[in-house]
């Protein structure tokens, strides 16, 4: 057989395998690469590592529980929605300024992100832009990023581009 053939096939067998394996479906957020039918976050994953390469986040701190500001944001957590909110576990808080993100887990709730500012000194939670529940199959950051920025804009991109996910909920 001539050498340009056996190219030729060769080229055509692996395009078959290769789309044997792989495909593209339709969601509600958009498409998913079927890889033997799980689906895979693309674009999703392309954002995580484009915001990483191009995002500068030493403004952007991740607080300790003894901090007083770690502290001040989870009771302002406890207290928005007892009882249910009164048994949660922190995975992390982040801050820039004025603005804080939290990350929690609850007993009887779904894992949630919570968006808090500062204003006159006390901490208020911002009702709309609370992320709550899972992503899948979506990547969890760029889903919650892109939602958190739409409900609250005048929030730090910094901040909402440096924040990582801690919580096994949402990997």
């Amino acid at each position: 057989m001539k050498r340009s053939i056996s190219l030729l096939v060769l080229a055509m067998v692996s395009c078959g395998v290769i789309l044997n394996h792989l495909s593209i479906t339709q969601a509600d957020h958009g498409a998913l690469l079927l890889v033997d039918g799980k689906p895979f976050d693309v674009v999703g994953a392309w954002s995580e590592r484009w915001t990483r390469w191009t995002t500068r986040c030493d403004k952007v701190e991740r607080l300790n529980p003894e901090d007083p500001i770690y502290k001040a944001t989870l009771e302002n957590i406890k207290n928005y929605s007892p009882p249910a909110s009164q048994h949660m576990q922190v995975a992390s808080v982040w801050t820039q300024s004025d603005w804080a993100l939290v990350e929690v887990e609850f007993k009887d709730l779904l894992p949630a992100l919570v968006v808090l500012q500062r204003t006159q000194g006390q901490w208020q939670i911002l009702p709309k832009a609370i992320w709550s529940g899972y992503t899948a199959p979506w990547k969890a950051a760029p889903f919650v990023r892109h939602y958190i920025t739409s409900q609250a804009p005048e929030l730090p991109l910094e901040l909402s581009h440096c924040f990582e996910l801690q919580s096994p909920s949402f990997k």
